[in-house]
């Protein structure tokens, strides 16, 4: 198994990365950037390549690791060198394997890695942790059974749940940002020093966090819903500029669920109305 990449990022350099770890074979990395073909084949022992066609030649597993909205034209680009003993991959979340349309009879997958990568030397131990799905429309336990040798958590998903999936990944990963990003303009809003609003955030999301790390989202649940403090929360609402308000009401209806069902004795129907309003 003779892995290449088209695509020299930080997916394609981090996974080639993890997979030499593991004593994976990488064959090298073709890009339109050669500069950054040759730092990914030096952090993973292979060979930048100057030409499309040798690298695909070259390799068993070929992994396009390019933006989502490239895949399907870095496709057309390689299908010409493609033979139909080869397995093709790309790595986003979103789409699926069916973006490699082809007649060729080609074994085609999506494997995704649940992972934020900020950079292109992404810690060995954090990729290690790292959870994937595969998807395809062939061959797929074939390629399940050798990746259990990375030792990851590997879960097979269907093409047909992948914007779904992707769409559970961006709460849990990029909307967390977003939210981490209104809750520091917040602290700042309030009246708080700026130095303050920075570091006090972050210490409440890494108590949350730990916490959810080892508890279930209702056991981690504190706070005005938690406890139906009505006062509280309509206190928010009227204070909340109106850019916030909508978030902070369609979460809090989250949360409400919820804690509705941890307290079944409480009734919480007084702030359902109050956020429906």
């Amino acid at each position: 198994m003779r892995i290449g990449f088209i695509g020299a990022g930080k997916v394609g350099t981090n996974l080639g990365r993890y997979f030499c770890s593991k004593d994976f074979p990488i064959v090298g990395y073709y890009s339109r950037n050669y500069e950054n073909a040759v730092a990914a084949s030096r952090q993973t022992n292979s060979r930048a390549f100057t030409d499309l066609k040798e690298c695909i030649e070259a390799c068993d597993w070929l992994f396009i690791t390019a933006p989502d909205d490239q895949i399907a034209a870095v496709w057309s680009e390689a299908e010409p060198f493609v033979s139909v003993e080869q397995f093709i991959f790309h790595c986003s979340g979103a789409k699926s394997s069916l973006v490699f349309a082809t007649d060729k009879g080609v074994s085609c997958f999506s494997l995704h890695p649940l992972a934020a990568f900020a950079n292109k030397e992404m810690s060995l131990t954090q990729l290690a942790d790292t959870a994937f799905t595969l998807e395809g429309t062939k061959n797929v336990e074939q390629v399940e059974q050798a990746l259990v040798r990375l030792g990851n958590l590997i879960a097979v998903i269907a093409s047909e749940e992948k914007v779904l999936y992707h769409a559970a990944c961006v709460f849990a990963s990029n909307l967390v940002v977003g939210l981490s990003a209104t809750a520091e303009e917040l602290f700042v809003a309030s009246g708080l020093p700026n130095e303050f609003a920075k570091k006090a955030w972050r210490q409440l999301f890494s108590q949350n966090i730990q916490n959810l790390l080892i508890m279930s989202p209702s056991d981690a649940l504190t706070g005005p819903v938690e406890r139906n403090d009505l006062s509280t929360v309509s206190d928010h609402l009227a204070a909340l500029p109106p850019e916030s308000v909508e978030i902070y009401r369609e979460l809090t209806k989250k949360l409400l669920q919820i804690a509705a069902e941890k307290h079944p004795e409480r009734d919480y129907r007084p702030m359902e109305r109050k956020l429906d309003q």
